[in-house]
């Protein structure tokens, strides 16, 4: 798993970085394919943050200028939201699938009662 991890923090520092070079204009979809990936190794979005952090400190290195690295972190969190969303779709289907299965539950104990 460690090994995984360490791949997918790899990718997610050089995708955050070609998507800060690229600026305002570039594309999330590679964000969402992150968080995809982050959700089949069974990642949280804690996890997800604490690789965002990481990748962010590497890249905010002394040398730009306090506006470029404000700017840096605006896009890089639009980035993590974007990559974030497959990981808070899981959350709310499992939500969905609970309020499902207590109705199921009380429709079965009621079914059992009448029996």
């Amino acid at each position: 798993m460690n090994q995984k991890l360490t791949r997918l923090s790899q990718r997610y520092l050089t995708t955050l970085r070609k998507h800060l070079q690229t600026g305002a204009g570039a594309s999330l979809r590679p964000a969402l394919g992150l968080g995809r990936q982050a959700v089949a190794h069974g990642l949280e979005t804690l996890d997800l943050a604490r690789i965002h952090e990481q990748s962010l400190v590497t890249l905010m290195l002394p040398g730009h200028s306090f506006r470029a690295q404000r700017t840096m972190t605006r896009q890089a969190a639009i980035f993590f939201t974007e990559a974030s969303i497959p990981i808070e779709e899981t959350h709310r289907a499992a939500r969905q699938t609970q309020v499902h299965l207590g109705k199921l539950m009380t429709t079965l104990g009621r079914r059992t009662q009448e029996l």
